[in-house]
């Protein structure tokens, strides 16, 4: 009797570890640039088990300037891809039926940065002025802000360095609060001496980095784009409760992929990345408010960056719906 318990046991535990192996769901996700502490929380939920423990057998793949995530998810090469929320809408705007599972970045981290010793303090300062820019969707916020207030710059285009605004070719330079603003401070500038121009402080906020997936693969595989998100999720609030792991974690990905890792900087841009995930006004973490989309929506028909008004609803699926 014993021993035909302990082979039923068995069998149960057989059973039980075929399921979850059968149950378990492989999903490839691309975010949209290098792998550096902007995406830490998709690294620790890898590299600590955290997505298998839902039952996801993730492959992270890497980004970069010569791969566009919103590309390789419309052409299905990947499951799962982060990107900007205008970036996204443009794509289904060209009839490809991505959604948004998960917004992570509430508020713009671009910004404009001018000096204040050429004479710029407030927004009509800028009129007249050499504006840096970088190109396509980094341009949309700027450009809708110099016509929302009848401003006329000299635009110059932007390279990925900020040579030409360090030189003083330029008055005023784009930059991201994660990124290239504490390069600035690096390279000497003082707060005090800088003017910055955050965006949502003139409603024109752009939610930036959030998770997609094509319509149809949420539709057949809803439980596991909630797990992911659910897993990301966990993975981003135990990196920024364990910067010194995560910071070493961050370093192996970049030089694997033969990027330069500036601890200090990448502390930075994890803190940053902090700050711009904190919902407001009774927003879970993670969610799409429909105010901010609307407004996106409004903007790039203005500036006929889209043609179509694609409504909240069939565009946005909230992770605390049920599955």
């Amino acid at each position: 009797m014993k021993k035909t318990l302990i082979i039923l046991s068995l069998s149960i535990f057989t059973l039980t570890l075929f399921s979850q192996q059968k149950k378990e769901t492989s999903l490839r996700f691309l975010p949209h640039w290098i792998p550096q502490a902007q995406f830490a929380g998709f690294i620790i939920a890898y590299e600590k088990g955290i997505y298998k423990k839902y039952g996801l057998n993730v492959e992270l793949l890497t980004g970069g300037p010569n791969r566009s995530s919103l590309d390789w998810l419309a052409e299905k090469k990947t499951e799962i891809c982060a990107s900007w929320l205008s970036s996204a809408l443009q794509v289904r705007d060209k009839n490809v039926k991505l959604i948004n599972i998960a917004q992570l970045i509430q508020k713009s981290a671009l910004m404009l940065v001018a000096k204040k010793g050429r004479g710029i303090n407030t927004i009509n300062d800028l009129n007249g002025k050499k504006v840096a820019m970088w190109q396509k969707d980094f341009k949309i916020q700027p450009d809708a802000l110099f016509k929302k207030n009848g401003i006329d710059v000299i635009p110059y285009p932007l390279s990925e360095t900020q040579d030409i605004f360090i030189r003083d070719v330029v008055d005023v330079t784009s930059v991201m609060l994660y990124n290239e603003y504490h390069l600035l401070i690096n390279c000497g500038y003082d707060k005090g001496d800088l003017t910055i121009f955050n965006f949502q402080d003139y409603d024109l906020n752009f939610p930036e980095d959030g998770i997609y997936v094509l319509e149809d693969f949420y539709n057949k595989n809803k439980q596991a784009c909630q797990d992911f998100v659910t897993a990301s999720l966990e993975g981003w609030e135990y990196a920024f409760n364990h910067e010194e792991e995560t910071l070493k974690l961050v370093k192996k990905y970049l030089t694997k992929a033969k990027y330069a890792a500036n601890e200090m900087h990448q502390l930075w841009m994890l803190r940053q990345m902090k700050i711009l995930f904190q919902p407001s006004g009774g927003q879970k973490i993670g969610e799409l408010r429909e105010n901010d989309y609307d407004n996106v929506v409004k903007i790039l028909k203005e500036s006929s960056n889209i043609k179509q008004s694609i409504s909240f609803k069939d565009f946005y699926r909230s992770l605390y719906d049920s599955p």
